[in-house]
């Protein structure tokens, strides 16, 4: 019997119902769900706080590249700066310096210490003003969610109370104060007294 052009058009709404069922059968329950959805989100997040954060630490790298073109040492910069520069070394991501054959004037070396600090100065305020706009909530929300409902919802999975709590850690709500502590702003040499 051949099909009839009505019968042609007509959508196979319960084939795809079916299908859906049948597809529904092999996807993830729904506490996995919800804990890879955190963890897509989360690792989001970082991701951009990480690649923002390079990007901004790129002046500060120069700055210190060219203190480095001034300075025979780290140690030499205890004639300009006080306190260790070290710190603010690692703290900034830069790579090793190839520090100069002999020091420059401390003129020069003045100069080129007050944009160091005036770069260091420009990115912490920036950076700060990155994490005040972050909006937090939504992923706050998952995370209310995630600590909420993950466990039932792996009890109603696995048929067992005891089992879906193995192993289960909350998830602190996150916070530019917690962010602060991954990603943080970097400590501001100050000149020496008789370098001002």
């Amino acid at each position: 019997m051949e099909e009839t052009g009505e019968d042609q058009d007509a959508p196979l709404t319960s084939v795809d119902s079916e299908l859906n069922q049948l597809l529904g059968l092999f996807d993830a329950p729904a506490f996995v769900r919800r804990g890879q959805d955190l963890e897509y989100a989360l690792g989001r997040l970082h991701l951009r706080c990480a690649r923002e954060r390079e990007e901004r630490l790129e002046m500060v790298r120069v700055r210190l590249r060219q203190w480095a073109s001034v300075a025979c040492s780290p140690t030499g910069s205890c004639l300009i700066f006080s306190g260790s520069f070290e710190q603010l070394l690692e703290s900034s991501g830069a790579q090793p310096p190839d520090w100069a054959g002999q020091d420059a004037s401390p003129r020069r070396q003045r100069v080129v210490a007050c944009d160091l600090i005036a770069a260091i100065t420009r990115f912490n305020r920036r950076w700060l003003h990155l994490l005040d706009e972050l909006d937090l909530d939504p992923l706050n929300r998952m995370i209310e969610n995630y600590n909420r409902y993950y466990v039932l919802e792996k009890e109603c999975s696995l048929g067992s109370a005891k089992l879906a709590a193995r192993h289960f850690i909350p998830r602190p709500r996150l916070s530019r104060d917690e962010l602060l502590i991954q990603y943080p702003l970097l400590p501001v040499p100050e000149l020496t007294t008789h370098s001002r």
